[in-house]
């Protein structure tokens, strides 16, 4: 990490640490001091990728902790706990800095090093397959374009397990420790302009900016693939475009409007336009059904009183 981006973390705790938004100026006056006593050095994660990973044994594996026993990607917002779970303030606090030290630890196993290496990688394959396959870079740029992805990826819970590592409570410096997440992606973002060009980095950007698109062509691409008549990669793409200009996001997809209907009459088959017209009515009948579903909730709690 940067000393700059180390230099901020320490003003953002500092002034959330404080509890006072009056002292933030006082705080920035104090960053040169601060230069040659840094109070928070974020650990980040070494990823690397490998065509031949560090074998896992398999009695290994089956004691590690299931993966989503941690954040994989970004925590900028830790799972809330209730009190009857024991998730009390006093609580919280200790037992999120004891999980991150015992992550930490884990960390120095190889072995569980080597599964968590792998088992990004294998993540890093799943979401960004198609990018890759669309920019075809020779295999030695793959690599490395694998390795800067896996540390943007790992930048949040980097942040998020040395904050409790050292006893800081993410929920009180959440907005802090997601600026000093952003920072480090903004520093990832960088070494791949620099390394691998603009083209690949706004190739990235627009991959990640149309994921909800993307997630409801690949829905439509299913429906079709008993049909006879599947999507090509040409109309894939051009579908994807067509409904990052008309559809509306809604969670993570994309809702198809008549827009999407009318524009895409030239880009599909008459039977294909069909199956995304019977997808569209789907996509309608699930908002009715959670709207009024939601509605019924609301009207049971008022009489209840709650």
């Amino acid at each position: 990490m940067s000393p700059q981006a180390k230099n901020y973390a320490i003003a953002f705790l500092a002034c959330t640490t404080l509890g006072a938004a009056a002292l933030l100026v006082q705080t920035r006056q104090q960053l040169t001091e601060a230069r040659n006593a840094p109070s928070l050095e974020v650990k980040r994660s070494e990823f690397t990728t490998s065509s031949a990973p560090t074998p896992i044994n398999q009695s290994t594996a089956a004691a590690l902790p299931a993966l989503d026993a941690f954040p994989a990607s970004a925590p900028d917002q830790p799972p809330e706990r209730s009190e009857s779970e024991g998730g009390g303030p006093g609580n919280r606090g200790q037992r999120g800095a004891q999980f991150a030290a015992q992550m930490a630890e884990l960390m120095k196993d190889p072995e569980f090093a080597a599964a968590m290496s792998l088992e990004q990688e294998a993540r890093l394959d799943s979401r960004y397959g198609a990018l890759f396959k669309k920019l075809n870079l020779p295999l030695a740029q793959l690599a490395e374009f694998k390795a800067l992805l896996a540390e943007r990826e790992a930048a949040g819970r980097d942040v998020w397990l040395t904050a409790r590592e050292q006893g800081l409570d993410p929920r009180a410096n959440r907005d802090q420790l997601r600026e000093l997440s952003d920072s480090l992606r903004a520093e990832v973002d960088s070494k791949i302009k620099v390394t691998l060009g603009d083209s690949v980095y706004a190739a990235l950007n627009t991959y990640n900016s149309t994921s909800q698109q993307r997630n409801t062509v690949n829905d439509f691409s299913r429906r079709l693939d008993y049909s006879g008549q599947p999507l090509n990669e040409a109309q894939s793409a051009q579908l994807t475009a067509i409904l990052a200009n008309t559809g509306t996001v809604s969670g993570r997809t994309a809702l198809i409007t008549d827009a999407t209907i009318a524009q895409s009459a030239g880009v599909l088959s008459s039977m294909q336009l069909e199956n995304l017209k019977i997808q569209q009515a789907e996509q309608q009948a699930r908002l009715i059904i959670e709207a009024k579903t939601s509605a019924a909730r609301e009207a049971a709690r008022a009489a209840r009183g709650d």
